[in-house]
């Protein structure tokens, strides 16, 4: 019996074991399962941000369409990797990006997002001056702002008749250019004034140091009262100029304005090789009129070019016919310039005692002697060309695949 015992109690416990072995292999199955698809889950989650990483990228890499130089496909993050299509245009400003995520512990499972961003255009006139590789300013040059769809610069605006009247000037007289060396804004003379800021190209950690002739009491940094903190800042990015091209069946001809004639364009596009106004000589405009320039842009003293009303009705854009040619516009004497001038090749040279009213953007900017530039803060509505687009998302859905 006692034998019978021992035997049933160690067939038992046998039993028992074999029963907890069992019991707890199924729960490490299951337990490990779990973790299986926990870390599954949480690969695919993942996957799923970085894709949406890659969607913001895409929409920094839409800014500048028709530049791809800089943009970014793919790239590492610390959780994974994305990867972008090439953007897709759905015509109209519109246009579709794909991106892939992968997350970095399961690379091999992908997830997929698409989405559709409208663009609106953004003008290159955003300065007073702009010189993609160097502005200069000698003798008594100043720059400032107002706002033509408020009236003529300087007039009263409000509190006319007493008290504190408010004019039609303001502090977005801002210079810059892409330029990072010392020297790509050149200030002497001694009597610069920028009632704005100074921007330089991006990247720089001292952006003073490459302004040479920097003088603090001199840039007022676009605050009231001046703020030196902000006199010269270095761009997030380089500011975009893309090329200009006269468009197709458009005939390019040598024009002169010559002097005490008044010539008045119509609403309209026109492309001249060389274009001159000869002192006392007016060019101005009924309507809108684009100014496709080839060749060379003079403006001889005392004359007056575009509408003193509105800047924005007169545009020049210059480009070469070849890259062989070297494009100059010219601004001298006590002439005054009404409109908005934009020339990535160009050098422009404002002389004497010029004025201009509007923005002159170029590859090279050169001023001397006691000229003015007032910025028309109407003339960055012109989106002739464009250098930069805000982006919006049309609509946004993850894809199939993984």
């Amino acid at each position: 019996m006692r034998r019978r015992k021992r035997g049933f109690v160690y067939v038992a416990s046998l039993l028992f074991i074999t029963v907890l072995t069992i019991i707890g292999t199924s729960m490490l199955v299951r337990s490990v399962s779990e973790s299986s698809q926990s870390e599954r889950f949480a690969n695919q989650s993942i996957a799923l941000h970085i894709a949406d990483a890659g969607v913001d990228q895409a929409a920094q890499n839409l800014r500048t369409p028709t530049d791809l130089t800089d943009d970014i496909t793919t790239k590492a993050l610390p959780t994974g990797t994305f990867t972008l299509d090439t953007p897709v245009s759905l015509g109209a400003n519109t246009w579709k990006v794909v991106s892939h995520g992968y997350s970095a512990k399961e690379p091999t499972r992908k997830r997929n997002i698409e989405a559709v961003y409208s663009l609106v255009p953004q003008s290159v006139f955003q300065f007073a001056l702009f010189a993609d590789q160097r502005i200069t300013a000698d003798g008594s040059t100043n720059t400032d702002s107002y706002d033509s769809r408020l009236g003529a610069y300087g007039a009263c605006l409000s509190g006319c008749g007493g008290g504190s009247p408010v004019y039609n000037t303001g502090r977005n007289g801002d210079i810059g250019t892409n330029g990072t060396t010392a020297g790509s804004v050149a200030l002497s003379g001694g009597s610069i004034f920028v009632d704005g800021q100074v921007a330089v190209g991006p990247g720089v950690s001292n952006p003073t140091s490459v302004v040479t002739g920097y003088n603090p009491a001199l840039i007022t940094g676009g605050t009231s009262p001046p703020s030196d903190t902000q006199d010269v800042v270095s761009q997030s990015s380089t500011f975009p100029m893309p090329n200009v091209t006269v468009p197709d069946g458009l005939t390019c001809t040598d024009r002169t304005v010559q002097g005490n004639e008044t010539v008045t364009l119509a609403t309209g596009t026109y492309c001249y090789r060389n274009l001159t106004i000869e002192g006392n000589g007016t060019l101005t405009a009924s309507g809108s009129a684009t100014v496709y320039l080839t060749g060379q842009l003079t403006a001889q003293g005392n004359s007056s070019v575009g509408v003193a009303t509105d800047p924005t009705k007169m545009v020049f854009l210059m480009t070469s016919t070849s890259e062989a040619t070297i494009e100059q516009g010219t601004i001298t004497g006590s002439n005054l310039f009404y409109g908005a001038i934009y020339g990535p090749q160009a050098t422009i040279n404002i002389t004497g005692n010029a004025k201009v009213y509007g923005a002159i953007i170029a590859d090279r900017v050169n001023l001397t002697g006691s000229a003015e530039i007032h910025y028309d803060e109407a003339v960055a509505t012109l989106t002739n060309i464009s250098n930069l687009y805000q982006t919006s998302v049309v609509y946004w859905q993850e894809l199939d695949g993984s």
